[in-house]
C-alpha cells in the first residue's frame, strides 16, 4: 500500500463518522472539489472585511447604507446578464471566465489602492478631482466584492450539482463545505492582515495575493475535470 492510498483510507475512516461511507474515487472527487471551494470561500471572507474597511477609509462609514442599497440595485442587471451568459455558455467555461474577470480586476484594484488609499484626513485634503475619484473607487470596490459573493459562490454550487448525483451529494457536499470553512479561517488572518503586519499603509499586497488565488481556481478546475472519472 503506497502513501497516497494510506492517506485516502485514513480520510475514508475519518469521514465515515460524520459524512458517511465514501468510495475511493468519490472521496477524491469531493476532496478536490472542497479545495476549489476553500479558495473561493477563503478569498470571499478575506475580501468581505476589506470591503468595509476600505470603503470607510476611502468614503465614509456613514455612507455604508447607501453603498449596500446601491449594491442591491446594481446586482439586478448584473444577475440578468450573468443568467444570459449561462444560457449560452457551459458552467465549466463560466468557471474560467468569472475567475479571469475577478482575478484581473482584483489585480487592477491593488494597483489603484497604491495610488488612492490613504488615511481619511489625507483624502479630505486632496484636490477635488482626486478626492472624487477616491470616493468613486470606494463605491466600485464595495459593489465589486458584493458581486463576487453573489455570482462566483452560486456558480460553484451550480457546477457541483451538475457533476454530482443526489445520493453522493448528500454525503459529499457537507464535506465540501467543511473543507471550504478551512479556507474561510486561514485566508482572512494570513492574507487580510498581511500588509499591516509588514508595515504597509495600503491593502494592495492583500489584494495582489487574493487575485492570484482567484486565478488559481482555473488550473484546479482543469485538474478536477481531467482527473475525475465521468
Amino acid at each position: 500500500m503506497d502513501k497516497t492510498t494510506g492517506i485516502l483510507r485514513f480520510f475514508q475512516w475519518i469521514c465515515r463518522f460524520n459524512f458517511g461511507n465514501f468510495e475511493r474515487e468519490e472521496l477524491k472527487k469531493f476532496l478536490k472539489m472542497g479545495l476549489i471551494f476553500a479558495l473561493i470561500i477563503g478569498v470571499y471572507w478575506t475580501l468581505r472585511p476589506l470591503k468595509d474597511a476600505i470603503f470607510i477609509q476611502l468614503v465614509d462609514k456613514l455612507q455604508l447604507p447607501f453603498a449596500k442599497t446601491a449594491s442591491v440595485i446594481a446586482l439586478l442587471p448584473l444577475v440578468m446578464f450573468y443568467t444570459k451568459l449561462l444560457e449560452k455558455t457551459s458552467r465549466e467555461k463560466m468557471l474560467v471566465i468569472l475567475p479571469i474577470f475577478y482575478g484581473v480586476s482584483v489585480f487592477m484594484f491593488s494597483l489603484l489602492m497604491l495610488k488612492f488609499q490613504a488615511p481619511a484626513e489625507e483624502i479630505a485634503q486632496r484636490p477635488f478631482f482626486f478626492f472624487a475619484t477616491t470616493k468613486v473607487l470606494g463605491y466600485l470596490f464595495y459593489l465589486f466584492v458584493e458581486s463576487f459573493g453573489s455570482l462566483v459562490i452560486a456558480l460553484f454550487w451550480a457546477f457541483a450539482t451538475d457533476t454530482t448525483h443526489p445520493a453522493p451529494a448528500k454525503r459529499g457536499f457537507p464535506l465540501v463545505v467543511a473543507i471550504g470553512q478551512i479556507g474561510g479561517i486561514i485566508f482572512p488572518y494570513s492574507i487580510g492582515g498581511l500588509p499591516h503586519r509588514l508595515g504597509y499603509a495600503t491593502d494592495a499586497l492583500s489584494l495582489l495575493c487574493l487575485g492570484a488565488l482567484i486565478l488559481l481556481t482555473i488550473p484546479l478546475l482543469h485538474y478536477f475535470l481531467r482527473s475525475t472519472p465521468t
